[in-house]
């Protein structure tokens, strides 16, 4: 059974969003709703690697898109 929601037959999320707040902290919102508010990159590559599995390059590619346009919608 994978430990991450990327990998997992999880109903019921269909995507995440990664915000960046003008105090250059994120949030991060499952299905539209606040699931994470106001924490540090450190804590996003936590939550984004260990949680959902977007490790690496993946992980780079989201950080690079949010520091583009402030935001960027994942679909699982």
């Amino acid at each position: 059974m994978s430990k991450t929601y990327k990998d997992s037959v999880r109903a019921g999320v269909r995507y995440f969003d990664v915000v960046k707040r003008d105090d250059g902290a994120f949030d991060v919102y499952v299905n539209s709703d606040l699931f994470r508010s106001q924490i540090s990159e450190q804590t996003l590559n936590d939550q984004l690697c260990v949680k959902w599995g977007y490790c690496g390059a993946e992980y780079d590619e989201i950080l690079s898109e949010i520091e583009r346009t402030g935001r960027k919608r994942v679909l699982t």
